[in-house]
């Protein structure tokens, strides 16, 4: 009886291992233009959802990280996730503009005036209906999350403090590849210059840009700042950041490992979120600390920046196919996003 006992528990063993080796498993391979440090947003929101997704999913998924652009700009980010060359991905507007323009609507100057307004427009279903456009526009690339890759642009330059619109004439502008940023600069005076993000430490150092529209996180994080002098802290456009998903191979996992990566990206783009507001804080004081000058400016000279705004908007519903319909549907998602919010903060001193 015992030899008996003995065999069975064997061969209950045996096939256990077999089946655990057996058992299908799928690789995920996120990858992203950040540096791979702990104060790389991006490359946070990775190491979190490797250890969420493979530890919950029992090894059954193996998450696989490609940071510093080793797999191509945003757009090549964007365009391997359509191909299936990447699983996931995170990019700004940069990285879907050429696919679906109608992206730039997001970063019409001044649209948003808090935090809050602009967190309450990424929860809403705004970004729904642009997740099932881009979806049937690209056919494989489906928005997962919505997070923010910096929290504010502003701008930075090298040779003078800009403190109101009239300031940035002639000033040589590094954008992304957008041509809403690139309008809105020449607009407000500047000489728009589209530089990828890899170069352009090079590009400040080398003169080819004068300055930069980017967050303080990314200047002090990328060590841009080694380049930079001032900053003026106009925060034009909030920083959207897109988790660009294979739609083909999110649809091949079981139901339940679909839920559980859906999970995790949501939760590493909330991650993203508050650290970049922490990551502000920190690196705005290193900012200083090495000699960089930060000014905010007054309501008046705030004034001439946000005329920006109705002449971008302008640009966009005339250049932009469906734009006028895609303004509208921002437009309105942000009036009830400031509802929302202003009822909310109404309760707290109620």
């Amino acid at each position: 009886m015992k030899r008996l006992i003995i065999l069975i528990s064997f061969l209950v063993l045996a096939v256990s291992i077999s089946t655990a080796a057996g058992a299908k498993t799928w690789i995920l391979k996120y990858g992203h233009v950040d540096s791979p440090m702990m104060t790389a947003d991006d490359h946070v929101g990775g190491v979190f959802l490797k250890n969420y997704i493979e530890s919950r999913s029992q090894g059954r998924i193996k998450v696989e990280i490609y940071p510093a652009a080793q797999m191509g700009n945003f757009r090549e980010l964007v365009e391997g996730v359509q191909l299936g060359t990447l699983e996931l991905t995170n990019t700004t507007v940069g990285g879907m503009n050429q696919f679906f323009p109608q992206i730039q609507v997001t970063d019409i100057p001044y649209m948003y005036r808090d935090d809050l307004v602009a967190e309450a427009v990424a929860r809403g279903p705004f970004f729904h209906e642009l997740r099932d456009a881009v979806l049937k526009k690209t056919g494989n690339v489906r928005l997962v999350a919505i997070g923010n890759t910096g929290r504010w642009r502003s701008f930075f330059t090298t040779k003078k403090q800009i403190k109101s619109a009239a300031d940035l004439k002639g000033v040589k502008m590094r954008t992304i590849n957008s041509p809403l940023q690139i309008e809105m600069v020449k607009y407000l005076g500047g000489n728009p210059t589209p530089v990828a993000w890899g170069e352009l430490y090079t590009a400040l150092q080398s003169g080819v840009v004068e300055g930069t529209k980017n967050a303080v996180s990314d200047v002090v994080g990328k060590k841009l700042h080694e380049n930079l002098d001032y900053l003026v802290m106009d925060e034009h456009a909030y920083m959207f950041g897109f988790w660009w998903m294979n739609s083909d191979w999110l649809k091949s996992l079981p139901e339940d490992l679909q839920k559980l990566v859906i999970d995790g990206v949501q939760q590493a783009a909330t991650l993203k979120i508050n650290l970049n507001k922490y990551l502000e804080i920190t690196m705005a004081e290193e900012f200083t600390k090495s000699g960089g000058t930060i000014y905010v400016p007054t309501a008046e000279e705030k004034v001439t920046f946000r005329a920006a705004k109705p002449v971008i908007k302008e640009w966009f519903v005339k250049n932009i196919e469906d734009g006028q319909l895609w303004f509208d549907k921002l437009e309105s998602a942000v009036k009830q996003a400031e509802a929302e919010v202003d009822g909310d903060l109404s309760k707290i001193v109620k």
